[in-house]
């Protein structure tokens, strides 16, 4: 946690919007396979790979991967402009490539030569590359993290909302959400649509955002508590978060929002023992007197209660997952 004020709004949590990949998902793609509409494989994933070496997303990580057990060289682009959770473009010996999703990739793909592309599976991700006389996509399956569903169901027995936000496609997005039961799903979304979702999510109540990537970073600075994952998060997302999943546990949310609940609880016990001790201490004081003694006592006795009362923190026991 950082501050006290995030611990508080925490406990009042209404909704958990959470990203997929890298979040609900593992954030390691496997890849299944490519399709190559113009051009030829090897070519693809050799401008796929050095594209992919200027990018931290999950999937260019996945893409850097695949080029290193294929033995592609590294090669330098020039003029690389980055659209944050979309894709981006690069110039090599004057020739203009890009990478990325589909829409970012082709446009409305009208009169491309992609256009007609067959659909994938449901949890199929996609990579597009792009560039003269070179056209395909390669295929990636993220495996969904083993506690993701078992963490849903306890924030749904809490009474928490749950909602996911993500860039990829809506297909993909809503078999992830199937498979870990997720109340709500809202895919295809660009950062800035990601914060104008957070903001429209706060009409039910405080708001947790859980995200990793630097496109997450916005909507976790526009909600209520933003969570990072520790590990693999981006410094963006871990600069703005207000706390930070270690070694990328999930189930570590649930951990944090029972402590907040539990801190809440047992500093308003804290307020009514000291408060409680103060005011009969002074009624007894104006209407009968009470010795010098006494009145110590109940004063550090009450301040002893207070700090034992704090520590039973250190025994919180939070729900297993799963259970």
């Amino acid at each position: 946690f950082r501050g006290g004020s995030a611990v508080e709004r925490l406990a009042e949590l209404r909704v958990a919007a959470l990203d997929k990949t890298g979040t609900l998902t593992s954030g390691e793609p496997a890849y299944t396979s490519a399709d190559v509409y113009a051009g030829d494989e090897r070519r693809m994933l050799d401008v796929a790979y050095n594209l992919a070496r200027l990018s931290n997303h999950p999937l260019s990580r996945a893409v850097q991967k695949l080029g290193i057990q294929r033995g592609i060289a590294p090669v330098e682009f020039t003029n690389v402009k980055a659209a944050t959770g979309s894709g981006l473009q690069a110039e090599r010996d004057g020739d203009v490539y890009l990478l990325g999703s589909k829409r970012y990739v082709h446009g409305d793909g009208s009169e491309d030569v992609c256009a007609h592309a067959r659909a994938t599976a449901n949890d199929i991700a996609e990579v597009w590359v792009a560039g003269p006389e070179l056209c395909g996509r390669l295929l990636f399956r993220d495996q969904v993290r083993s506690s993701a569903r078992d963490l849903l169901a306890q924030l749904h027995r809490d009474g928490v909302r749950t909602v996911m936000l993500t860039g990829d496609r809506a297909e993909a997005a809503k078999a992830i959400a199937e498979e870990v039961a997720v109340d709500e799903v809202r895919a295809e979304l660009s950062p800035d649509a990601k914060v104008d979702a957070v903001q429209s999510l706060k009409h039910r109540g405080a708001v947790a955002m859980i995200g990793d990537g630097v496109n997450d970073a916005p909507s976790l600075a526009a909600a209520d508590v933003g969570v990072a994952m520790g590990a693999r998060g981006s410094d963006a997302a871990l600069e703005q978060a207000d706390v930070v999943l270690m070694n990328d546990r999930l189930e570590s949310f649930v951990t944090a929002y029972e402590i907040s609940r539990s801190a809440r609880r047992i500093i308003r016990e804290n307020i009514a023992i000291s408060l409680g001790t103060v005011i009969l201490m002074a009624a007894l004081a104006v209407t009968r007197g009470i010795p010098l003694a006494l009145g110590v006592f109940a004063h550090e006795g009450s301040t002893i209660l207070v700090v034992l009362n704090s520590l039973r923190l250190l025994f919180l026991r939070t729900p297993k997952l799963g259970a």
